[in-house]
């Protein structure tokens, strides 16, 4: 018997605390038994139970021992089973987890949603739909707002996790333990399950398990590796989830032989906000070693009257004698006619700006996104080395997004357990351009271990950010985008001993415009552009490090003006539209406005044809001024000026 229900109060100095743990796989009860009767946690959406809306316990399929819940409906508005748990009260801060193992039948589906209110039927914070087809949608406002698509086995059994950090608005959803992605909800709390089977819906559930945990000490700020001699600042943040302000608190650190105490006073750290602090004592590591600490915030407000488990953390740091940061990488395939890859996108660009991404000086991550051939139409960014590397991954489906080669996830914790490994390489290097269009690249890795032999080095060109409306998801904004590996992506062997430097130098030299599937073109040019090398291992996918490379020198291409381009404006002057007409061409093209002070206004991607193509304008919100047209393909540029009245 697993079920347990546990509501544990945590209360000093009138801050109240509470922690939720239930589980459940109905063991303990018989067949036949209506839940909601048997069980106190459970109870139906109008309350009445043992009836219809109730669910009855089976031994029909289980995950584990001899009894589930089993959920079908054939009514055209589904149910009338309805059943809900509660959760005790309304969460809308600290960590929440929940997990259940579902079985769905073939050719049938499954549904279940997380409440956001104590008292059912106001507010639906998560619609979970397990479609017919295999595909696992989230969302909320009855669908309106899709937040996350996947797919799950059918007619077998299968583990379905939440982990949602409250406070931070984080739900990451994990398949069977492997993460599939994570999202902001726009209604951020939850209150109780509600599972509630479709017409046609037939599905069985087990092993259900919910867990909320108001913990006080929330983070570290400490390292996990350090180059020696060093002395580490001992720092973190305090939350405080009572109801009352935290005026006063002690840290305490151990490194298991000897204990520091910090005291914190004179505060006003308010209900439902955190504290950044600092400790007064350093952490001494003169030479290489491993550390285990333990940190715990005690007498909070003068009392030591609360559970320490919450408020206690324990953190390894070990020091090398050289060291560097890593920085992971993520490489992601996706594409313009793929429907999920629109919905997974932008919340995976957001984790992707939050850490700084591709960035010069203060990246925490580094990304290369490959654009596919598929489902649909190939993407215009696809082309060779595209298939080479969804080749070298075994991608069997889009999106998917891999962090350093062995690891399949989207969130914030993947990224800092891959920062949070020590690294032994050190790569640096330079990327030139004279003229805009041809890149030279001077790339130098250091080893300080004998774990790097027998690896690959990569260098890519990747595009910062380009517009391109020729897909057919929706998607018109695209970031990081892969365009050329340097030599190709077979990558360069490098045989990278403790104590070794390799120096690699290679050239090449780029097409503006004209961005076309199975082309290396750039989309704007180098100046849109940084270099990523990456070391990696080829037979296990490891990537070690990688580092951003900035371009300079004479970054903008001196573009020609075209002699094949043909565009006319009418009516010039206009109030308040204007029809570009576009001449006869072979190649695609680039369009933009641009204010007379040279802010861009909005852009297009025209296909190429060999008709007149009539593009009309809404200019009417624009300002009366002149404005400019520019045309940009294959080296080429024509611009031409119009007058809004």
């Amino acid at each position: 018997m697993k079920h347990l229900l546990l509501i544990a109060g945590l209360i000093y100095s009138s801050l109240a605390m509470a922690q939720f743990n239930y589980s459940e796989d109905f063991e303990s009860f018989e067949e036949g038994d209506y839940l909601g009767v048997v069980s106190p946690s459970w109870t139906t959406w109008s309350g009445t139970t043992g009836g219809t809306e109730d669910v009855t316990v089976t031994s029909e399929n289980a995950y584990s021992g001899n009894h589930s819940t089993f959920y079908a409906s054939t009514a055209a508005n589904g149910g009338p089973q309805d059943v809900v748990l509660e959760f005790g009260q309304l969460f809308s801060s600290g960590d929440f987890n929940f997990s259940a193992y579902f079985f769905v039948n073939p050719n049938a589906g499954a549904y279940f949603n997380f409440q956001a209110e104590e008292e059912v039927g106001n507010t639906w914070a998560l619609d979970c739909n397990m479609n017919t087809n295999g595909t696992l949608v989230f969302s909320t406002g009855g669908g309106a707002t899709e937040f996350l698509s996947t797919t799950y086995p059918i007619g077998e059994w299968f583990k379905l996790s939440f982990s949602i950090d409250l406070t931070a608005n984080i739900w990451s959803v994990s398949l069977n333990d492997t993460e599939q992605g994570s999202f902001t909800n726009t209604v951020n709390q939850v209150a109780s399950l509600d599972i509630f089977p479709l017409q046609g819906h037939q599905f069985y559930i087990d092993d259900i398990t919910v867990e909320h945990i108001p913990a006080l000490l929330t983070s570290l700020d400490v390292p996990a590796y350090v180059q020696s001699p060093i002395d580490v600042e001992i720092g973190g943040s305090i939350y405080n989830y009572g109801t009352e302000a935290i005026n006063s608190f002690d840290v305490i650190w151990t490194d298991g032989t000897d204990s520091y105490t910090s005291n914190f006073t004179n505060l006003d750290i308010a209900p439902m906000t955190s504290y950044d602090f600092v400790c007064t004592d350093l952490l001494s590591m003169p030479n290489p070693t491993i550390e285990e600490l333990i940190v715990t915030a005690q007498n909070v407000n003068g009392t030591t009257d609360f559970d320490e488990i919450n408020n206690e953390i324990e953190h390894t740091i070990q020091s090398y004698e050289y060291v560097t940061q890593k920085i992971p990488l993520y490489e992601h395939f996706t594409s313009n006619t793929c429907g999920p890859c629109a919905s997974f996108n932008p919340g995976f660009q957001d984790l992707l700006d939050a850490n700084n991404v591709n960035s010069i000086v203060d990246g925490k991550t580094n990304a290369i996104k490959y654009q596919v051939n598929y489902p649909g139409a190939a993407d215009q960014s696809f082309n060779d080395e595209v298939d080479q590397r969804h080749t070298y991954y075994g991608v069997t489906g889009v999106p998917t997004a891999h962090i350093d080669g062995v690891v399949t996830g989207s969130s914030q914790t993947n990224l800092d357990q891959r920062s949070a490994i020590p690294c032994f390489l050190d790569i640096n290097g330079t990327a030139v351009t004279n003229d805009g269009l041809n890149v030279e690249v001077n790339a130098t890795i250091s080893s300080f271990s004998d774990d790097y032999q027998n690896t690959k080095l990569y260098i890519a060109i990747v595009e910062n950010e380009y517009y391109n409306n020729l897909g057919s998801n929706g998607e018109t904004q695209f970031y990081q985008v892969h365009r050329k590996m340097m030599p190709s992506a077979n990558g360069l062997t490098v045989n990278l001993s403790n104590g070794s430097t390799v120096e690699i130098i290679d050239s090449t030299t780029f097409t503006i415009g004209d961005v076309v599937a199975n082309s290396y073109n750039l989309w704007q040019g180098l100046d849109n552009c940084v270099v990523i090398a990456f070391v990696q291992n080829d037979n296990t996918k490891e990537v070690y490090q990688s580092k951003v490379i900035e371009i300079t020198g004479n970054t903008v291409a001196s573009i020609v003006e075209s002699n094949e381009l043909d565009l006319s404006i009418m009516p010039n002057p206009a109030s308040n539209t204007i029809t570009m007409s576009l001449g006869a061409t072979d190649q695609n093209v680039q369009v933009s406005i641009h204010s007379i002070t040279g802010q861009k206004i909005t852009q297009l991607s025209v296909e190429k044809s060999s008709n007149t193509q009539n593009i009309p304008m809404d200019i009417s919100s624009l300002n009366s001024g002149v404005y400019t047209i520019t045309l940009i393909t294959n080296n080429t540029k024509l611009v031409r000026k119009f007058i809004k009245k």
